[in-house]
């Protein structure tokens, strides 16, 4: 490797712990430190909103300056923290438009327009130039067309994390900041995507898995980008997220009624008891315990869960979901909830504790999704010794191997390939009738406890981009 390291900005409009939305803020908090461990000179940057500054009233100011830009003199506050566990600084930016207390208001076109702005003049407000500005999703789209006009020389790298959130923003806004429909690749109705441009501007694309950068060259998960897609495929890599295995550990995670790992894995019962308790369900270690955590939404596949809810509780099976989101989803599982008191608990709310006393005490982990970028709560199962139940789709297909009867030794799961609730319901009923087989259930959870899904891997694969887009 060569001597100088390289110059990273890791931009996000989300960063755990200090702001958290989905996933987005896992990964801003966990690769930068990976790819800090390796070598890499990178820093994170994201909006210093109210919740922000409420939650973490001590960030250190290190500057203030007044910028020109969208037609004012804007002042600008910069903070400065680092990511918990190193020393990998956080950059926090101030103004009057980021203070808000709902980022998503009729006013995020152009706030997160603004981000971009003042992003691709990193060097003039952190007194300290990238080499590259790796940039997440559509908060910070516009990045490389405002570098081209300014800082032609900084390298950027665009990773999707879900193509199906593109940020449109209407022309006369981005005209405010000096921006003409010349700058673009295409226009519709006087309208921009800013997922389009940051995938035709950038010098490299990632997404976060390899199926997933597969997928999204079809019209049926391309969300209308699949012909730009296909233009810079050479360009585009799949690389899966990883997990932070400091966080999510068995052996010595607080929220646990036990602690466990590989060797004393039959400690995990004691959770599922706990569980149990905790769900108002039956102690009972011989009935499987099925688990869902997510947001109650059809892409997950939720649509198919109900259409095959009364069915699941006509086999020997307990049932557990953590969750929000959609109405008509909440309402079908309190009902049902109550007409199965004694099989079925649905926690209508978010805790993380809870969720990693789920991961514990399960048996089986399902996630139907109809399309799934990469996901976590599979590699978040496996890592607890609980099997996941996942359809054939991105990260999912790659991260689980599916139990065929003859791969004992390197199985970690179930999988089923079409889009339907009687394949999610075949699926389930295979993982149930194979429960009761300690010998061959124990090697599936030992197989998916010892798979390597940490963060490492994956910031190797990213630091061998970077190095390439510097050479």
């Amino acid at each position: 490797m060569p001597s100088k390291k390289i110059k990273v900005l890791f931009a996000s409009y989300e960063c755990a712990p200090f702001y958290k939305v989905g996933g987005l803020g896992d990964v801003a908090c966990s690769l930068p430190k990976a790819l800090s461990k390796l070598g890499a000179d990178i820093r994170v940057v994201l909006p210093y909103y109210l919740a922000i500054k409420k939650n973490y009233p001590s960030l250190n100011k290190i500057s203030s300056l007044k910028i020109s830009i969208a037609g004012e003199q804007l002042a600008v506050d910069i903070f400065e923290s680092q990511l918990p566990g190193s020393s990998v600084p956080v950059y926090f930016l101030a103004n009057k438009y980021f203070a808000v207390a709902d980022i998503f208001d009729a006013a995020s076109r152009f706030r997160f327009t603004l981000f971009s702005a003042l992003l691709a003049r990193a060097g003039e407000l952190f007194h300290w130039q990238p080499d590259i500005i790796h940039l997440n999703d559509w908060h910070t789209a516009l990045v490389p067309t405002f570098l081209k006009k300014s800082q032609p020389a900084v390298k950027t790298i665009f990773t999707i994390h879900n193509l199906a959130y593109s940020g449109g923003t209407s022309l006369q806004l981005l005209a405010r900041f000096g921006l003409a429909a010349s700058d673009f690749s295409s226009l519709k109705n006087n309208t921009l995507n800013p997922l389009r441009e940051a995938i035709s501007q950038s010098d490299l694309i990632t997404t976060v898995s390899p199926t997933y950068a597969k997928e999204i060259l079809t019209p049926e998960f391309g969300c209308g980008l699949e012909d730009v897609l296909q233009q810079i495929k050479k360009d585009l890599s799949g690389i899966l997220n990883g997990l932070d295995y400091q966080f999510f550990n068995p052996t010595r995670d607080p929220y646990l009624k036990i602690n466990y790992s590989q060797k004393s894995l039959s400690k995990k019962i004691f959770n599922k008891h706990f569980l149990q308790n905790k769900a108002g369900l039956p102690t009972n270690s011989a009935v499987p315990l099925v688990a869902l955590i997510g947001r109650l939404a059809s892409q997950k596949g939720f649509d198919l869960l109900a259409k095959i809810l009364p069915d699941i509780f006509q086999l020997p099976v307990q049932l557990v979901i953590l969750g929000s989101g959609e109405k008509c989803y909440e309402e079908t599982l309190t009902l049902l909830s109550q007409k199965y008191p004694r099989q079925f608990r649905f926690f209508p709310i978010f805790d993380p504790a809870l969720a990693n006393q789920i991961y514990a005490g399960a048996d089986i982990f399902v996630m139907p999704s109809r399309y799934e970028p990469c996901g976590l709560g599979q590699l978040i199962a496996m890592r607890y010794g609980t099997l996941p139940l996942v359809r054939a789709t991105g990260g999912l297909k790659d991260t689980v191997i599916n139990f065929t009867g003859k791969n004992t030794a390197t199985a970690t799961g179930f999988v089923f390939k079409d889009y339907d609730s009687t394949k999610l319901f075949a699926a389930l009923k295979r993982a149930i009738n194979l429960f009761p087989n300690h010998k061959i259930w124990r090697k599936l959870q030992l197989n998916g406890m010892s798979a390597d899904f940490s963060w490492c891997r994956s910031a190797r694969q990213y630091l061998r981009l970077y190095r390439h887009l510097q050479n």
